[in-house]
């Protein structure tokens, strides 16, 4: 699970991830971010799964900066800090948010109670591939795989921060597994729209620099499903 930490002050977000590591699971990766340039920046290298956000930043919002990551990343989940309990009210009306913690009331115990829930959902088995082919069983979260391509008589799933797994299947019984996150977009390619970074003449961009070309017969779907995921992002 990828955590995001949107936070201006260094010192209380180098104690945070000293916490987190301390407390938190092995599998988590943190990364602390100043603003909301830095965020966007790190969008074009990786998805997040949590947003933690501090209410006040130096010159922005993060009330608006969380709520221009949710726009582009519609399953991210968003925990608030600050140091005003009163603040929930504003927050709100602007974003949904998973919680909302206080600075000053011990949040480190709420926070891992937050992440180890959210960590349970995404890899319930709702949201993971299980399947059998050819003698060979995959089980894994949906979120780990960023396209799946066909080559000859096998199915390639690109795991960017794993090593891909190869399966003698057809995508057709791939794609039934799948939830709306993944568009076909070619007789040979399954895409996973969180980690589509840009629409260029018919062509979704990912991290890295790797083109997944939409074919005529797949377009209408996988461009509907692509601005209802990303909102409309190009």
């Amino acid at each position: 699970m990828t955590i995001w930490l949107l936070e201006d002050e260094a010192a209380f977000a180098e104690l945070f991830q000293e916490k987190l590591r301390q407390y938190g699971g092995a599998m988590w990766r943190y990364v602390w971010l100043r603003c909301l340039e830095n965020a966007l920046a790190q969008a074009a290298q990786e998805i997040p799964d949590v947003l933690i956000a501090d209410i006040q930043l130096e010159g922005e919002s993060g009330i608006d900066a969380a709520r221009a990551l949710s726009e582009r990343f519609s399953s991210l989940k968003i925990i608030f800090l600050t140091g005003n309990p009163g603040a929930s009210q504003d927050i709100f009306g602007v974003v949904q948010p998973y919680a909302v913690r206080h600075k000053g009331y011990d949040p480190w115990r709420y926070i891992l109670s937050d992440l180890r829930k959210i960590a349970e959902e995404l890899d319930s088995g709702t949201h993971r591939l299980s399947m059998t082919a050819n003698g060979k069983t995959i089980d894994l979260p949906l979120r780990d795989i960023s396209h799946i391509e066909h080559v000859r008589n096998d199915s390639i799933l690109h795991l960017p921060s794993k090593q891909d797994l190869r399966l003698r299947t057809k995508l057709d019984d791939i794609m039934i597994e799948l939830d709306n996150r993944f568009v076909r977009c070619g007789k040979s390619d399954i895409v996973n729209l969180d980690y589509v970074t840009g629409l260029e003449d018919d062509v979704f961009l990912l991290p890295g620099g790797a083109r997944i070309p939409i074919s005529r017969v797949y377009k209408a779907m996988a461009i509907k499903g692509f601005h209802a995921r990303k909102g409309g992002l190009a």
